[in-house]
């Protein structure tokens, strides 16, 4: 099974390729650059020492958020594109899945933080478990949701705790408090998205959004001229 996935999310964009469960090439898109800039001009350039072609790829996986509004809609519109002109399947993967699937923990409550600006956070809880020696399995235990860091973490659960994401290295000073430990590791997501997008975890091309998009707000404030 072939898969090109990509996530542009975030600033730690990437742009990843397996085969058959391995990664074979990879290409990270950390900088100030808008990722519609880099998209294509970076999957261009890795197909080019890609032992296939655009055309023999099985599955187009994009990161479907929560995350940045425009770059989840190029990130996707990207994917949707190469899926319907190549006949293949699309996949959409939450990020914060992505997050808590990349910490590789199993039996354990993995909570994702991804800072979503204006001193909020994305949140949501998962359990990465193994049952009769099958392929593993992400549980969500706490629904994605966007709230303020310190409402955030006084609704969860007191018990021991792993976080992960560039939320919680914002906010460590309130983990610190509650003696919780945050899961060292890079936060570029393309190759974990290719791996969830052959499992029961992968949706379909849509975002997720959790907050509203900033227009939609915005008229909701304003009424319904008929109002």
């Amino acid at each position: 099974m072939r898969v090109l996935a990509v996530d542009t999310s975030s600033e730690y964009g990437s742009v990843s390729a397996t085969d058959g469960g391995e990664v074979i090439g990879e290409i990270r898109l950390a900088s100030s650059i808008q990722h519609s800039e880099r998209l294509f001009h970076s999957i261009e350039f890795l197909l080019r020492y890609l032992p296939f072609q655009l055309h023999d790829i099985d599955i187009f996986a994009a990161a479907c958020g929560p995350g940045s509004f425009t770059g989840l809609r190029i990130g996707i519109a990207a994917m949707e594109g190469f899926a319907a002109a190549n006949g293949k399947r699309g996949a959409g993967v939450t990020t914060l899945r992505a997050l808590a699937w990349k910490t590789g923990l199993r039996d354990v409550p993995i909570a994702t933080m991804i800072d979503a600006r204006r001193g909020d956070i994305y949140g949501a809880v998962y359990r990465r478990i193994n049952t009769n020696g099958r392929s593993d399995t992400l549980i969500e235990e706490k629904p994605p949701l966007v709230l303020k860091p310190d409402e955030w973490l006084a609704s969860l659960p007191g018990q021991p705790l792993v976080f992960c994401g560039d939320g919680a290295v914002r906010y460590q000073s309130l983990l610190q408090e509650r003696e919780w430990r945050i899961h060292s590791m890079d936060l570029y997501l393309a190759g974990t998205v290719a791996e969830l997008a052959t499992t029961p975890s992968s949706g379909s091309l849509s975002p997720v959004y959790v907050r509203k998009p900033d227009a939609e707000i915005a008229r909701e404030s304003i009424g319904s001229p008929n109002s």
